[in-house]
């Protein structure tokens, strides 16, 4: 009996550890928030044309290249509109829409022309406040939150609720509007009552917000500020303020003296030494904190900063890879292995920061050029290739984050707003969509693996559709 004992003893252990052999490294104590779709966001910007005369790698390349738009103006309602149908169109679910605190020539092109885009509800949209403006100082490189900082953070941060929160556009997780906060990493001094303070008044408002915070990089500010009489930094993840956030993110890992980061991603150690860096910070998210994935589609700030020489992530992945590859590999290496399935978040840098070269947005379509406009020819590229690449990155997005897209018409051919489409397998609704201005939908892969599904909308006979897992399916739809 003792030996049979022990044996069974053994294959329980055993058992157990082939359990957590095989175990999901994503899973996660908490409540699911959200588990219908790929939530996929990207950041944007308010800045043009003015930011376009900080200087742009695009117009510096030999022959010049620029945005689909050309330099267009933020405060252009139609810009605006053609921005959230190429996001709708191509799984981009979310705008983060760039708030600066001491900018109000530059907050009011929110105002006055993103949420007057007549296709608006097409997409979601959240503020990105940018937390550092509140309070900087440069001799500590840290945002010190004193009595006049805090005040004017909470007052503001009121402010914006009280005109966006209640917007039916306005992106909410969980039935909580989503507030995402940029450098947390960067905060000192009496930051944590400022946002109990905040969470207390916004709740009196009726709002219980959802705090995304930029607070994932190689070194943060310490949160223990007992040790020392001044702001300092520490290498290692500061638990005590990500526990004051719902989420953490990062805006960009990029960190200009790792010259290791540099050059072809297959080549270099950013992804492998960014997946350490998640892994890190994503095991420190208990039961209360989610984490929110970020990627980029490459690095090249010398059009604005020619002087620094700063190294550069191509948009190849490998010399001679087709555009957009860098931006499929942090996809599948970094987006997905760290998405928490609680949430199912992920942050893209960016729609539009063309001054540091990681938009998404469309370009004008150009050959391939590794040639610039500096005296040596290569200043700006550093002897990469930059092409005009048109949609290629949007696209690369959807094939990533969608099973399947297309475009739903009545039977005169017209487009057909807020029809519902939906995906079956086993007689089961797994994925559905709603269709935009435009007819455009789009069917996430979150619970869509490769497969053959059933795709219907309203009364048309549903069409059968192969899933497989390079490109999204395209399917497009006539209601009788």
């Amino acid at each position: 009996m003792k030996k049979l004992f022990v044996a069974l003893s053994c294959l329980i252990i055993l058992a157990a550890a082939a359990a957590c052999q095989n175990a999901d490294p994503r899973a996660k104590d908490g409540p699911v928030l959200q588990n219908e779709r790929l939530l996929v966001g990207a950041t944007y910007y308010t800045w043009y044309p003015s930011n376009f005369r900080q200087g742009y790698l695009r117009a510096f390349l030999d022959p010049p290249q620029e945005p689909l738009l050309g330099q267009y103006r933020s405060d252009d309602v139609k810009a605006v509109e053609e921005q959230i149908a190429w996001c709708s169109r191509h799984g981009v679910d979310f705008l983060a829409v760039s708030w600066w605190p001491k900018r109000p020539q530059q907050n009011v092109v929110v105002d006055q022309a993103f949420v007057q885009a007549a296709n608006l509800q097409d997409i979601k949209f959240c503020i990105f406040y940018e937390t550092w403006s509140v309070g900087w100082r440069k001799e500590y490189s840290a945002t010190v939150f004193d009595k006049q900082a805090s005040d004017f953070f909470i007052a503001d941060v009121l402010a914006i609720a009280d005109k966006y929160f209640d917007n039916p556009a306005y992106l909410r997780v969980n039935g909580r509007p989503v507030l995402f906060l940029y450098l947390t990493r960067t905060f000192a001094g009496d930051y944590a009552r400022a946002l109990a303070t905040l969470r207390q008044k916004l709740l009196a408002r009726g709002h219980d917000v959802y705090l995304v915070a930029d607070e994932i990089y190689w070194s943060v500010m310490s949160a223990d500020q007992d040790r020392q009489p001044q702001p300092y930094l520490a290498p290692e993840p500061q638990p005590e303020r990500i526990a004051l956030f719902d989420a953490v993110t990062t805006y960009n890992p990029y960190l200009s003296v790792r010259h290791d980061h540099g050059g072809y991603g297959a080549k270099s150690t950013f992804v492998a030494d960014v997946a350490g860096l998640f892994r890190r910070y994503y095991d420190l998210c208990g039961p209360k904190v989610n984490f929110v994935p970020n990627i980029l589609p490459g690095y090249n700030d010398r059009g604005c900063r020619r002087s620094l020489q700063q190294f550069i992530i191509p948009r190849q992945w490998d010399q001679g890879a087709a555009e957009g590859s860098f931006l499929a590999e942090n996809f599948d290496r970094l987006a997905m292995p760290f998405l928490d399935p609680r949430l199912n978040m992920l942050l893209i840098t960016s729609f539009n920061e063309w001054n540091e070269d990681t938009a998404l947005e469309p370009t004008k379509p150009a050959p391939a050029t590794s040639r610039d406009l500096s005296p040596s020819g290569r200043e700006y590229t550093d002897g990469f290739s930059y092409a005009g690449y048109g949609f290629a990155l949007l696209e690369t997005l959807r094939d990533k984050a969608c099973a399947a897209h297309g475009r739903v018409l009545d039977n005169q051919g017209r487009p057909v707003w807020r029809a519902t489409v939906a995906a079956a397998q086993g007689g089961k609704t797994v994925a559905s969509d709603q269709t935009d201005r435009q007819g455009y939908y789009t069917l996430s892969r979150l619970n869509m693996p490769p497969g053959v599904y059933e795709v219907s909308c309203g009364q048309a006979a549903p069409s059968r559709v192969t899933v497989d897992g390079q490109r999204a399916a395209k399917l497009d739809l006539r209601l009788p």
